[in-house]
């Protein structure tokens, strides 16, 4: 699937017109297919919603959400924080993010379990051609006391439109999402 996912980047990138170029937008609202592997439990699949306001020029809201699902087991993780970015040059943005974590899980007949806390990220923003930014993360989450690392891209049709696609490894979890974004 990822290889599928990554394949029909690169060859939409390649037809996408140069005409159609985008900045790193901290305005935007996106959503999609979700889906995640923790060790020990077969993948959840579901969707995913993330949104981003700027504030300033330099400071952003961020929000986002994913639900998955395989039967027995249901997970939900919210996140909502503000986030800072700093132009390294014309095309690499440094971006450090504070938030609040909320992860549920249950399992149908035996309860669930919740936990929340704090998330602190970073990373770098970039677009590498006129139509693809290209993101990485070191986050830290509360919620799992692990740190992961998130990789992911848009491929912009338009300086508004674009296709979005991410992963996240920790040593214990998985995610994985693709989807539309909207920038305003």
């Amino acid at each position: 699937m990822r290889k599928l996912a990554l394949m029909t980047a690169i060859v939409a990138a390649a037809a996408v017109p140069a005409a159609a170029l985008a900045d790193v937008s901290y305005s935007y609202v996106g959503a999609g297919y979700g889906a995640l592997k923790p060790d020990g439990i077969s993948r959840l699949d579901g969707f995913n919603l993330d949104g981003s306001v700027a504030v300033t020029e330099n400071v952003h809201l961020i929000a986002n959400f994913l639900r998955a699902k395989d039967s027995p087991f249901t997970a939900n993780r919210t996140r909502v924080g503000a986030g800072y970015n700093v132009p390294l040059n014309s095309q690499v943005d440094l971006v450090t993010r504070l938030g609040w974590s909320f992860t549920k899980v249950s399992i149908s007949g035996a309860g669930s379990g919740k936990d929340d806390g704090i998330f602190g990220q970073t990373g770098l923003r970039s677009m590498v051609t006129d139509t693809l930014e290209v993101n990485g993360f070191l986050t830290y989450d509360d919620t799992e006391d692990k740190v992961s690392a998130d990789l992911g891209a848009v491929l912009h049709f338009t300086p508004q439109f674009g296709a979005t696609a991410g992963y996240t490894y920790s040593s214990n979890l998985q995610t994985w999402n693709v989807g539309l974004r909207y920038n305003f």
